[in-house]
């Protein structure tokens, strides 16, 4: 997708859109007495995302003018311009449209960001592995170059609409690694994936094998890998830009490429969606396409703990006990608690390797964080009060929803084992307040970090979602972490 400027709409306009506000203020004055005739008749209600389509007839203006109404200005928000005008892109997707043309002026302006994810995020092609007639129907639907147009843009506006693009596209890659079955992205694919965006983006890449990680004694991923016929990967990615003048923020991304449960194996309902427990592994991806393409000016370490939970004679079974990387042993409460054993294991190894400032972990964690906070809305922990206020503010900016979760000494307690030093789960209560118990296991290995805790397991395959996302994964995450980067001064 490929956004061009321009100062004035042109004959060459096939297809013009022209959001605009109740007030009809910001209508080009050539077309508002035109509109005004649709809201007297009806054809227009002048309520958000109410549109009306005018064929001027004319060799010197645009084939169709649709317009897109935004609601009342008084109501104008990131969030209200990034979704609406997503739903516009949207309905004029559903024609063949390989170009389109918008007109804004100074009120829509004052989003430059939101505009540019907005375009991104709703040009995206689900059939990506359809063939034949759907995969060029799909195709063709794909906007391929989009005008924008204002006399009254400047330089730091296209910048950020150029910006937002580059994070939109970021997210839609994210998106299809997650919507991507076991058998297109496994442990071996997604770790080829993360060496081709570090070489594109000129970052360090180690990428750890099962040998090595024996070496290490990385008994937590080791354990959940035993099933598998897809030996177990870290993936670290190190961004320097500053040297060794900074401390860097550690990102860790849960990397469970298909989730059976293990022996404690899930049932069948849902079961097909658990190629998407990497989505927290794809999401730090996300984020490593864009710290050089943005200027990020923070040293980020990412790691990946990769594997697959499969059932097998050499699965680990309940009530096994397992040493992790810093030395604590865990009982085996329940196959299915995966995701926090690998955490672990990378959590202790970026603490020891890089002394970070801050380490964030975000994985498709627990259940029980949806029926907590629905499907919409990411858990949040963590041990610093200033990080999690700069977390919620990007989450406010970028509208990635999370909402902060407690650790309560009981959750604690919870976790402790009765033959080792932990359980990865609470048996005496198991299924209540399985997402903070699961936050309280992972507290036990960040020490005395700053750390922040994400649950998504929610919002990275929503059942219903959001105005920018389409059915299946919404590449939750990105936006999110990489505000909250770009934020810190």
């Amino acid at each position: 997708m490929k956004i061009t400027y321009r100062k004035a709409v042109t004959e060459k306009d096939k297809v013009l859109l022209v959001p605009f506000y109740s007030d009809l203020e910001n209508v080009p004055e050539a077309y508002r007495e035109w509109l005004k005739a649709r809201l007297k008749s009806g054809d227009l209600t002048g309520k958000k995302d109410s549109h009306v389509t005018f064929y001027p007839g004319s060799s010197i203006e645009p084939g169709r003018i649709v317009f897109y109404c935004f609601g009342d200005l008084e109501e104008a928000s990131s969030r209200r311009v990034r979704a609406t005008l997503a739903k516009a892109v949207k309905l004029l997707r559903k024609h063949v449209m390989p170009e389109l043309s918008i007109v804004f002026n100074n009120r829509f302006l004052q989003f430059p960001r939101e505009i540019g994810e907005a375009l991104a995020l709703a040009n995206y092609n689900q059939a990506i592995y359809k063939t034949g007639r759907d995969k060029r129907e799909a195709e063709e639907k794909m906007i391929k170059k989009i005008f924008i147009i204002s006399s009254e843009i400047d330089r730091v506006q296209k910048f950020e609409i150029d910006e937002g693009v580059k994070v939109g596209l970021a997210v839609n890659e994210v998106r299809d690694l997650v919507n991507s079955p076991h058998n297109f992205v496994d442990v071996e694919t997604l770790s080829a994936r993360a060496e081709k965006i570090c070489a594109e983006n000129k970052i360090k890449i180690t990428v750890l094998d099962r040998k090595e990680l024996e070496k290490l004694k990385m008994g937590a991923l080791l354990a959940v890998n035993n099933g598998s016929n897809h030996p177990a990967k870290l993936v670290v990615m190190e961004y320097l830009p500053l040297g060794r003048r900074q401390d860097p923020i550690v990102l860790v991304g849960k990397g469970v490429t298909f989730d059976t449960g293990g022996v404690n194996i899930k049932p069948t309902q849902g079961l097909s969606e658990m190629h998407m427990d990497m989505a927290g592994a794809a999401a730090v991806l996300g984020v490593f396409m864009l710290l050089r393409d943005l200027d990020i000016r923070q040293n980020v370490i990412g790691l990946l703990p990769l594997t697959d939970n499969a059932v097998d004679a050499c699965s680990q079974k309940p009530s096994d006990v397992i040493t992790s990387f810093c030395g604590k042993t865990i009982e085996v409460g329940n196959t299915d608690a995966e995701g926090r054993l690998i955490l672990c294991d990378a959590i202790s190894y970026a603490i020891k390797k890089y002394k970070p400032s801050a380490v964030i972990d975000i994985a498709t964690l627990t259940g029980a964080c949806m029926v907590a906070l629905g499907d919409q809305i990411a858990g949040m922990w963590g041990n610093n009060v200033q990080m999690k206020e700069r977390m919620k503010n990007a989450a406010l900016e970028t509208d990635e929803e999370v909402w902060e979760m407690p650790i309560h000494e009981i959750h604690r307690e919870g976790m402790k084992g009765k033959f080792a030093d932990l359980n990865n789960i609470d048996g005496d209560t198991s299924g209540l307040a399985g997402a903070c118990t699961a936050a309280a296991f992972i507290e036990n290995f960040v020490e005395h970090t700053d750390w922040i805790h994400l649950d998504i397991a929610g919002p990275a395959m929503p059942k219903k979602p959001k105005e920018v996302d389409f059915p299946g994964a919404s590449g939750f995450g990105v936006r999110l972490l990489t505000r909250f980067l770009q934020n810190i001064k």
